[in-house]
């Protein structure tokens, strides 16, 4: 099969964060001058810091400063050895103080938290082993998975902290696995929620197999009895828990900890522990500010300076209370996220705070789903309640202007945050209809017949299978179909100016659609394996522009208006709508200009993320009138390609233009259709339905290239119909529809090439210039002339869960 060019996830969250840093809110420097915990200066502007982690203000405090003064004096600036071979005494010596605030439980320090990941984990977890991963976990522990997954090592993902999933999954895996592992974090970094960690042991006392792995980074040294932190303050350590925590937020320093509750887990990591056993430890200097802050935490000093904090996370949550700001995180940690829906609003308003000297943090997908993007700001002891009460008073002015300025509303962040948080002031419903501007008119209609179809078929008509007349082919195909994914709902949308002008036309349709539609082979195949238990696992409700059965430019948008974006915004607010009242989880917009950066930055404004398509394939400003002047078309290599891979076979078959199939016909072409679909995971999507096809010889648009092998040729000694090749003539395209091959013939008798080349034939006779190939097969096609676009398309979803889990999935090693 040949290879098409899939979605990245690296370049999609490349192009995202690309776009943040050009407009001043990633990737930030701050100036060479002393830093204070309070204050920072950026641009030659002092902020005020709402954005690091240094919860109790240690990493400022002169005894940890000392500490390293003095370390470094004694120690020198490294101890450059590995454990295995030697460990410095300092390090044993913090191990101590750290075991003694987790009551003398086993400890080993490395040298970051996400190195003691990757020391843990590989270590633990063996190949017989089940991880099951939260969603939300951080992203130094699904790197350390990777590193067990890679021995073999088998990978879940469940919903964010959804414990009804998370049993499902333990029942249903139980007997598969020698042991389970739930890996989640105790406080959250992006929403400041909590672990459910009580009804988490409970189920490690209910299912023997059953373990947890904790990372409580963020509920350190702020919480607890000695600051041991959110976990070991609710459950202690657990016999089947693994707690990791770190020294790099609420205890000023830099380094992780990891609490094992017996020797036999301790010593699995301890004696080959990946980067714990190969890397350096933690510097001289750093030990001595760690063994200070293990120091304060040992004394009741640690306990006025959670409570200092506690005063302004208290006084905080007082001030936002008194706000209409849609505020996500737990009242109870440093951690605090207000939603601000798209991108494009939390730009603006990071902006606006950034210009009242309020440094804050951006929550940008794929922290986040797109249209969960928000505000998050944490706050720490260097924080006075003026500079509170300074950014919630920014926040409440700013926040309203900003979404104003963006075309957006406080109902519109709502709506797109009930789903996680179901706050009291949010509508589960829709209140309002889209707002339409005054100079602009929309018409929405649910079946072509309803539209001007002259206007339709002049604006997109000539752009692929999207005419009025295959529309109504379309809506005829897709209705009243006894599985779900054959039945299509089908939304028209036209705008006009005030002078009856169309700015605006184009189509979408709500079905269900395979979220590995675009993955590569080997997932798809993997993925097609669980459907066959459960049809619709890894499927999404989608509102997908045109239908999985068009291809090219299905927006027609008059960019000469210099009103063309409201326009858009208008058709956003329409299909936002339709979201709420289809239940779709996904709006697709398709089939863009890849080199259309004004485009690009537009949908990604409007808070879309980008994807890459596979190329289409077409041949265009045809003028030759025979086999001849075809060949002199192409280049030397594509004309020997077709006088011995095309013309060489010709004899072996007769071929037939019909305009309509026989009964039988259409069930030989199903069939043949379902033999590629069998073999093509290029673009994974559920079978055309029978309906179809029968529509499609019914239909006056469209027509039959058949292929049959010749009787002298045939095992049957008869005209075996060996592929059918459906055609639409398009206003100006003749457009390869689906097709059908036996593939006893493809290699040894070339029936592919030979069906796309009578196609090609049959376009030129009826004076078509252009042809629309169909996605895949490039090189194939290639060979026949065709040229290849760039295909981009953009994807707005409200939960990331299914995105984040096929990502996880195509990370597994492919195994022969």
């Amino acid at each position: 099969m040949a290879k098409i060019n899939h979605n990245n996830y690296l370049n999609t969250i490349t192009e995202l964060f690309r776009d943040a840093k050009k407009k001043g809110i990633s990737h930030l420097v701050s100036e060479n001058v002393d830093f204070t915990g309070r204050f920072f200066k950026m641009n030659g502007a002092e902020m005020i810091n709402f954005g690091t982690c240094g919860y109790l203000g240690l990493e400022m405090d002169p005894r940890l400063k000392q500490g390293v003064v003095d370390y470094v004096n004694h120690y020198g600036t490294q101890f450059s050895v590995s454990r295995s071979y030697l460990s410095s005494g300092p390090n044993i010596d913090l191990e101590v103080l750290l075991s003694k605030i987790y009551d003398d439980r086993l400890v080993l320090v490395s040298s970051s938290t996400s190195s003691g990941h990757i020391s843990n984990i590989p270590s633990l977890v063996s190949d017989t082993d089940l991880i099951i991963l939260d969603q939300q976990v951080h992203m130094s522990v699904q790197t350390a998975v990777q590193l067990a997954r890679v021995k073999g090592t088998h990978v879940e993902m469940i919903r964010h902290s959804n414990l009804e999933m998370l049993e499902d999954k333990i029942k249903e895996l139980r007997n598969k696995y020698d042991n389970i592992w739930y890996m989640a974090d105790g406080v959250y970094s992006m929403y400041g929620d909590v672990a459910p960690i009580k009804e988490l042991v409970y189920l490690t006392q209910k299912y023997d197999k059953f373990h947890l792995y904790v990372d409580d980074a963020h509920g350190m040294s702020w919480y607890g009895k000695n600051g041991a932190g959110y976990i070991y303050e609710t459950v202690g350590l657990p016999d089947k828990m693994i707690l990791v925590t770190t020294l790099a937020k609420g205890f000023g320093v830099t380094g992780g900890i990891t609490i094992f509750p017996n020797h036999d887990f301790l010593e699995k990591v301890n004696l080959f522990g990946g980067p714990l056993t190969y890397s350096h430890p933690i510097a001289p200097p750093l030990l001595g500010a760690a063994v200070a802050s293990a120091g304060i935490h040992l004394t009741d000093e640690i306990y006025e300076l959670q409570a200092d904090l506690k005063t302004r996370i208290d006084y905080c949550n007082t001030l936002l209370a008194d706000t209409s700001l849609p505020v996500i995180s737990n009242r109870i940690t440093p951690i605090f996220f207000v939603g601000v829906g798209q991108p494009k609003v939390g730009y603006n308003v990071v902006k606006r705070l950034m210009d009242e000297g309020y440094f804050v943090n951006l929550a940008l997908f794929p922290a986040v789903p797109v249209k969960n993007t928000g505000i998050r700001f944490t706050l720490t002891r260097h924080i006075t309640n003026p500079d509170i009460k300074g950014l919630i008073e920014a926040m409440a002015h700013h926040f309203p202007l900003a979404l104003a300025e963006e075309g957006k509303t406080e109902n519109d962040v709502r709506k797109a945050f009930y789903s996680i948080h179901p706050l009291t002031s949010i509508q589960s419903q829709v209140s309002r209809l889209p707002g339409q501007s005054s100079e602009f008119t929309v018409q929405h209609e649910t079946d072509i017949e309803k539209l001007n179809t002259k206007e339709w078929d002049k604006l997109l008509g000539a752009n692929g299978v999207f005419d009025s007349t295959a529309l109504k082919f379309l809506q005829q195909s897709f209705t009243g179909n006894e599985k779900a994914e054959d039945n299509w709902d089908f939304h028209y949308y036209l705008i006009h100016d005030n002078h009856k002008n169309p700015v605006l036309a184009t189509f979408f349709t709500a079905g269900i659609y395979k979220d590995d539609m675009l993955s590569p082979y080997h997932i798809s195949v993997n993925i097609e394996n669980k459907r066959k238990s459960d049809p619709y696992y890894l499927t999404s409700k989608t509102i997908g522009m045109g239908c999985l059965l068009t291809e090219g430019k299905h927006l027609y948008i008059d960019r000469s208006n210099p009103k063309w974006k409201e326009a858009f915004k208008l058709l956003e607010e329409e299909l936002s709508l339709l979201q709420d009242l289809s239940g779709s989880s996904n709006i697709l917009l398709r089939d863009f200009d890849s080199n259309d950066p004004e485009l690009k930055e537009f949908f990604i404004e409007e808070g879309f993320v980008k994807i890459e398509m596979p190329n289409s394939n077409v041949s265009e400003n045809m003028t030759w009138n025979s086999d001849e002047e075809y060949l002199s078309s192409l280049s030397a290599r594509n004309r020997a390609h077709i006088r011995n891979d095309v013309f060489k076979f010709e004899h072996y078959f007769d071929a037939e233009i019909k305009e309509s199939l026989t009964e039988a016909e259409e069930t030989i072409f199903y069939n043949l259709y379902l033999n590629v679909k069998a073999r093509n995971y290029s673009v994974n999507m559920f079978p055309y339905p029978m309906k179809m096809f029968q529509n499609m010889s019914l239909s006056p648009g469209f027509e039959f290239v058949i292929l049959k092998l010749k009787p002298e040729y045939s095992p049957t000694k008869e005209n075996q119909i060996v592929a059918i090749l459906g055609c639409y003539k398009g206003i100006k395209n003749y457009v390869f529809m689906p097709i059908g091959l036996d593939y006893d013939y493809v290699v040894s008798h070339g029936a592919y090439r030979q069906t796309l080349f009578l196609g090609l034939r049959r376009a030129r006779k009826l004076g078509y210039k252009n042809v629309t190939f169909g996605l895949s097969a490039d090189i194939e096609k290639r060979k026949l002339g065709a040229k290849q676009l760039p295909n981009s398309s953009y994807v707005q979803a409200k939960d990331n869960f299914n995105f984040e889990l096929l990502e996880a999935i195509s990370s597994t090693v492919e195994t022969a």
